[in-house]
Formats: C-alpha cells, structure tokens, sequence
C-alpha cells in the first residue's frame, strides 16, 4: 500500500517537473522572441541615426557587432535559465553544473559527462530542441540583418 502511494506521489512529480519544464520552453521562446522583435525595433531608429552621423559603412558594422551582442548575452541568459530550473529542482548538483549541462545541451554540443538521471533524462533533448529552435531563429535574425546592411552599402 505504502509503496503504490509513492509510486503515485513520484509520477505527480514526474508530470509536475515537466509541466513546469514546457511552461518554461514556452516562456524561453516568448523571450527569445520579444528580444528579436525589439532589437529589430531599436535597429531600426540606431540604422538611420548611424548612417546620418557616420555613414552606411560604420553603421552597418555597428549594428551588426550589436546584434551578435546581444543575442549571446540573450543565449546565455536561457542557458541560466535552464540551468537554475534545473538545480531548484535537484535534477543537477550546482547551478554552475545546471548552466553546463544546457549550455552543451543547447548549442547540440552534448559532451555527455553530465547527464540526468532516469526518470528526468527527457528533459536533456527537451531542452536541446529548444535551444536549436532558438540558435535557428537567431541565425535567420542575423542572416536578415546581414542581408540588409549588405544591401544598404551597395
């Protein structure tokens, strides 16, 4: 009897973890997102006031030094992310660890040498889909600024 009782109690919190863990992907991207949307914004307003006062040449450079910038601070952040997520829930032993272990995770780099536990194993590739799906948004932000800083300076 004692036994089904935890055997039921670990399931809630097997679903709870991961429920909490989607709700995070779906915060990572609303985030990721939102920071695309508003670099896009200021790029546009920083573009015209950098090409006025310095030319086309110095204000593409600029822009795009800001965006490789901002999206590693913006990486960076959804790796602590993860990795706070992961240690508050004891499925890592440091946040240092927890910060690793997404940031191999969600570059695709997955050295291995830190790795969870069963039954919370699904989280590793739940957190790498995501941060490839991210790391994909970001390089086509990037492309697309490249594409018209290129174009401006023609």
């Amino acid at each position: 009897m004692v036994e089904q009782f935890s055997q039921a109690a670990r399931k809630r919190q097997v679903r709870r973890v991961f429920s909490m863990a989607l709700a995070l992907v779906a915060g990572i991207f609303f985030f990721h997102t939102s920071v695309l949307f508003e670099v896009a914004r200021h790029l546009l307003v920083a573009n015209d006031w950098l090409a006025r006062n310095y030319g086309h040449a110095t204000a593409g450079k600029g822009i795009i030094l800001a965006c490789f910038f901002v999206l590693f601070i913006t990486h960076f952040i959804e790796a602590a992310a993860w990795g706070f997520f992961l240690w508050r829930k004891g499925l890592i032993t440091s946040f240092i660890e927890g910060v690793y272990f997404s940031a191999t995770s969600i570059t695709g780099l997955g050295y291995g040498d830190v790795v969870l536990r069963p039954p919370w194993r699904m989280l590793g590739p739940l957190v790498s889909i995501s941060g490839i799906l991210m790391f994909g948004c970001s390089t086509a932000f990037l492309f697309l600024i490249l594409e018209k800083m290129w174009i401006l300076q023609i």
